[in-house]
């Protein structure tokens, strides 16, 4: 790892980076490799549960029954998506695209960790272990783990953007372009990864003029709107039509009168509501390490530059909100980690004065030499006991999510391989899907429905099975009303040549 010293001057900010320190060179990858396992992250490389809506960009193109990607540079402009679908995502396979993912992220939490040292907090080696796991078990970005297909380019995005920062950072130019490259990009791929990218912009800057964080602000803002005006004006050159045509699941609502801004402004209420009813353990966090760090002179300077920067994010997404009326899912809100973990990691800077008369030594050189750190200090051990609360709390909810996606993904497969035969070809079964009629309209219905779909084609290596005609629905209820205990293959005769199935798609879970 590497650290940073400022050098005074009339115009220009620099950094100049030390070599990294023998000690710590091992520390973020052994660290990293533990969580990952810990955390149930390798379940999900491995054997990855996907969502309905990210076959798209794991298929060849025309797949019969799998919307095109065209409809998500229609509707969403992820346009950088598609670039990575055609060149890599269309090719691979599911395991390759959740690997892939899987690395991306790992790049990335050492880049926001890099990040940190890099902004002066690099506690002992122990707490800074901590401080890494915490950084990677994000209780938000978890949620984010069944869709590598579309979302892996929004990780690379991420990735090289944060590893560039500390290098666009030694002047005001670079960082401009940095900001207008890496934002524009975000909002292609995935726009809550360039809330993300800012938070830690601003970390970096440390007490930087109120000026400078202000034109970072604004430079960001602008690379917002630049991301989109690009979306926009792919979507009249290729499409016709400049602007996005929002998925009707979205409930779109554009303010167009002002019974639509009331409606607006109540979803979202709603939706802020939601999001932190989901995420109250991270909001006390939060509230404590700000309250906590308040409290001294250093750590306030920063808090302040990082709470103007939430409040943009979130002032962002409210304008979103009342402009089209669609609300971001609490999945979407990946900031919300980082107002719990950075005013914890802040507090790590408040050391005790040293009892010798040493000299004050940059870490690196305390490091090289083995000498201890000074003694943390009482809001650096608050800060380390938020940060053991978020560890802790984030590795139970990657294990407790993983494990249910992966549970639902060994059931649905034991269903496919029995429906199947492990057979794959001519000879194969003809599988056809049957769902409750009151679950079938259902979003979670339609996502249970499409997923056990999905497993079927997996396992047989062909075409997605397609859902029962009316007849053949009737005979499934039928058989089931009569054997309840019949299960979740139902064998219906003979069909073209072939052995003729209806799988049965379970009760969707809770959680979905």
């Amino acid at each position: 790892m590497t650290t940073q010293t400022l050098a005074p001057g009339p115009s220009v900010r620099r950094m100049r980076l030390l070599a990294p320190a023998p000690r710590r060179r091992y520390l973020v990858p052994a660290v990293l490799a533990g969580v990952f396992v810990v955390t149930e992250g390798l379940a999900q490389a491995l054997t990855p549960f996907i969502r309905n809506d990210d076959w798209p960009f794991l298929l060849p193109p025309n797949t019969h029954g799998v919307l095109p990607v065209s409809y998500y540079d229609k509707s969403e402009g992820r346009w950088l998506n598609t670039v990575w679908w055609t060149l890599v995502g269309q090719h691979g396979t599911v395991t390759t695209a959740a690997m892939t993912y899987a690395l991306a992220y790992v790049v990335l939490v050492a880049g926001m960790w890099r990040v940190l040292h890099l902004s002066g907090i690099r506690p002992r080696p122990a707490v800074d272990a901590l401080l890494g796991a915490t950084l990677y078990a994000s209780a938000v970005w978890v949620q984010l783990l069944y869709w590598p297909g579309t979302l892996t380019a929004s990780v690379i995005v991420g990735a090289v953007a944060i590893w560039l920062l500390p290098w666009a950072a030694r002047s005001r130019r670079r960082l401009a372009l940095w900001l207008l490259a890496a934002e524009a990009a975000a909002v292609l791929t995935y726009p809550p990864v360039g809330v993300v990218l800012l938070v830690f912009t601003v970390l970096l800057l440390r007490e930087a003029p109120w000026r400078r964080v202000l034109a970072v602000l604004a430079t960001w803002l602008g690379a917002f709107a630049l991301g989109v005006f690009i979306a926009y004006s792919l979507n009249w050159l290729l499409n016709g039509h400049f602007r996005l045509q929002l998925a009707s699941w979205r409930h779109p609502n554009p303010l167009t009168s002002f019974e639509a801004l009331v409606t607006n402004v109540g979803r979202w209420f709603s939706a802020v509501g939601d999001l932190w009813a989901a995420q109250w353990w991270l909001a006390l966090v939060a509230l404590a390490g700000i309250a906590l760090g308040w409290r001294r002179a250093t750590v306030r300077h920063r808090l302040e530059r990082l709470l103007l920067t939430f409040a943009v994010a979130l002032g962002l997404d409210a304008v979103q909100t009342l402009v089209t009326g669609v609300v971001t899912e609490p999945r979407g809100q990946l900031w919300t980690w980082s107002l719990a973990v950075l005013p914890a990691a802040l507090l790590l800077l408040d050391h005790r004065e040293r009892t010798t008369d040493q000299p004050e030594q940059t870490i690196d050189e305390r490091d090289r030499a083995e000498q201890p750190a000074p003694r943390l200090g009482p809001a650096a051990r608050a800060g380390t006991a938020l940060l053991a609360v978020l560890a802790v709390g984030g590795v139970l909810a990657w294990r407790g999510d993983i494990g249910e996606h992966q549970a639902v993904r060994q059931q649905y497969e034991k269903i496919a391989t029995a429906a199947t035969g492990n057979r794959a070809g001519a000879d194969s079964s003809l599988v056809i899907v049957y769902q409750d009629p009151d679950l079938s309209p259902t979003r979670s219905g339609q996502i249970m429905a499409s997923t056990l779909m999905m497993a079927v084609q997996q396992e047989q290596g062909g075409a997605i099975p397609r859902r029962c005609s009316p007849t053949e629905c009737f005979e499934v209820a039928a058989r089931l009303a009569i054997h309840p205990a019949t299960g979740t293959v139902v064998p219906l005769g003979q069909a073209d040549g072939r052995d003729l199935v209806a799988v049965v798609v379970p009760v969707p879970p809770r959680w979905l």
